[in-house]
């Protein structure tokens, strides 16, 4: 690989003079460019990006650390997408993104500080932890950019974006109650996410404002993860309460297909026995049969102001929660009671 160093011997010229004229320095009268810059294009020359933003300590990269993929379903990941979206919105501003899977077992040893120096990242997008996982701990406590999607972290070199977890309950549940479905499952994700917490918290809000509605409501611990939304369901539905349920909402398409399957195995069908709500949205939702109704994460718009906030977090700005809409995408999956 042609360096610095052998532009300089070939042309005669100092390092210094090479490397000036190659970053097009006004210093550097224009026959000298001229010179420098034909014999580094004759020598397929190209800079080390990574030695130079050392030197400059701006990398104009950042991080995206997730705990979130795994071996399957990799290209219908919520977080695949929105790490996919925030690498477009970077790119499209000059930066790039470095993803980084967090695993604890790997990772145990390290800071948040160390992991985003080891890089020489600028500041970093967290996304696919529980609140009180140590990382997030460390991120929110240093003076490192860090943008957390569904955690809300606010202070001065921290920033919060996800979805609108209160008017997605409210728009799901009034969704299922208009179709007549009084009696009502609710699938939420791990206890120990702070989003999980969101959606209790505005699930038992809704709930109380309509208590003369809702005639049962049930709560399933889906854990987020298809597995477990299967087997919370099929024990679910050895019970006496299940046959009063008329239809179930999910805190994501994930833990709804889940669902659906142990229905299934139950020998109940969607949406002749029981009615099914997704969120989030994802490919698969639509070509599962039938088809998931689901409530839509505008994903793009995250990941874009995922990295807006970063970039004014990095100049010095205080920023404030980012908060985007959700829509209603009817498929096949609810049925109306009447």
């Amino acid at each position: 690989m042609v360096s610095i160093k052998d532009i300089a011997k070939l042309t005669g010229f100092s390092v210094t003079t090479v490397s000036r004229a190659l970053n097009n320095h006004s210093d550097v009268n224009q026959h000298t460019k001229e010179i420098i810059q034909k014999a580094a294009r004759e020598n397929n020359y190209s800079p080390n990006i990574l030695a130079k933003s050392l030197v400059n300590k701006n990398s104009k990269t950042f991080g995206f650390i997730t705990s979130n993929f795994s071996a399957t379903g990799l290209m219908d990941s919520v977080s695949f997408k929105l790490f996919m979206n925030c690498v477009f919105r970077a790119n499209e501003l000059g930066y790039e993104i470095v993803l980084i899977h967090y695993q604890a077992t790997m990772y145990s040893q390290k800071t948040f500080t160390q992991i985003i120096s080891e890089r020489n990242l600028e500041g970093a997008i967290v996304q696919g932890f529980d609140e009180d996982a140590p990382l997030c701990a460390e991120a929110a406590k240093s003076s490192i950019p860090t943008v957390f999607i569904d955690i809300e972290q606010i202070n001065e070199s921290t920033s919060y974006v996800g979805s609108d977890v209160k008017k997605a309950a409210e728009l799901g549940l009034s969704y299922l109650l208009a179709k007549g479905h009084e009696s009502i499952c609710f699938i939420h994700g791990t206890q120990g996410s702070w989003v999980t917490q969101k959606w209790l918290l505005e699930v038992n809000n809704f709930r109380k404002r309509n208590t003369s509605k809702i005639k049962n409501f049930y709560l399933l611990d889906g854990g987020y993860s298809l597995e477990i939304a299967k087997k919370s369901t099929k024990e679910f539905y050895t019970t006496t309460d299940s046959k009063k349920v008329t239809a179930i909402f999910a805190a994501s398409d994930v833990m709804g297909i889940g669902a659906m399957k142990g229905l299934k195995e139950c020998g109940v069908e969607v949406p002749q026995d029981v009615s099914l709500l997704g969120y989030d949205n994802i490919l698969l939702a639509e070509y599962f049969t039938p088809a998931l109704t689901t409530i839509s994460q505008n994903l793009e718009g995250v990941a874009r102001q995922s990295i807006d906030h970063l970039l004014e977090l990095k100049n010095g700005q205080r920023v404030g929660p980012g908060i985007l809409d959700v829509t209603l995408v009817e498929r096949e999956s609810v049925g109306d009671i009447s």
